[in-house]
């Protein structure tokens, strides 16, 4: 397994595609927060959190609930293209042929799927929060660090449940266009699909939140993005979000590996 992570860290860190990754969720999420008013706009209008603070940790909320949609179809498309390239490239073949087992070649391409497009996403966000470091407060430490690190972790889990969607098309297609056009289309209709649950639901005044979520939407990963950005989280619905994404990732990497399991490999 060792060997196989680090020809991928190896692979990863000379693949152009990451690196633009990168850069194409900074900028972007540097344009949304300095621009229209200053960023200072996501704690006055919509959408917003319930309850921020006008603070950094409130900041963090709210452009965090705008950016992450965007952020996660940019960089879930494009970490499909940097996993389907490894079988363009016949860089599984040769593993294969070599003796790797492909539930270790397996393993290896989710770790990757797991560590890019949340590295590209939350060092987006993060990247905007310390453009306005200095021009905003910032909550006590006992307050913002544990709000800080379970909302970072959450959305980890959440993005990769979502991705791990993708991580089918990677295997069944084997092709870089197939699959990234089947994963943004993925994630186009999980938010469209989220915005239409929560249509017609009544909202949080001042906020795009509905005040009584229903079962399908606390279901949702992509409506529990925005979902564990509440500051008054409790334990046991931080503990429901966390199953909830591992629901997600068990069931869709059991199928994509069992469809990895019997490809054949040309």
């Amino acid at each position: 397994m060792s060997h196989v992570m680090k020809h991928r860290w190896f692979e990863l860190r000379h693949n152009p595609v990451f690196w633009l990754t990168l850069a194409v969720c900074c900028a972007f999420t540097l344009f949304l927060v300095s621009s229209s008013g200053g960023g200072i706009h996501y704690l006055k209008d919509p959408p917003t959190v319930p309850g921020i603070t006008y603070d950094m940790k409130g900041f963090f909320a709210a452009s965090t609930a705008d950016c992450i949609f965007p952020l996660l179809i940019i960089s879930g498309t494009f970490t499909a293209m940097i996993l389907s390239q490894q079988f363009s490239h016949r860089t599984i073949n040769q593993e294969i042929a070599v003796g790797h087992s492909r539930g270790k070649i397996f393993a290896s391409q989710c770790l990757i799927g797991f560590v890019v497009p949340n590295l590209a996403a939350l060092l987006a966000i993060v990247v905007g929060c310390l453009r306005w470091a200095g021009s905003l407060p910032m909550a006590s430490a006992a307050v913002a660090v544990p709000f800080f690190l379970r909302a970072l972790l959450l959305l980890s889990l959440l993005n990769f449940s979502l991705f791990s969607v993708c991580m089918i098309f990677v295997v069944a297609f084997r092709d870089t266009a197939k699959t990234m056009l089947f994963s943004a289309c993925f994630f186009l209709a999980a938010i469209i699909s989220m915005s239409a649950q929560e249509h017609g639901l009544s909202r949080v005044p001042g906020t795009l939140y509905p005040v009584a979520p229903t079962v399908p939407l606390l279901l949702h990963p992509a409506f529990l993005m925005r979902y564990a950005l509440y500051s008054t989280l409790t334990l046991p619905q931080g503990i429901l979000i966390a199953c909830v994404a591992a629901g997600w990732t068990a069931l869709f990497l059991s199928i994509a590996y069992c469809v990895f399991r019997r490809c054949e490999l040309k």
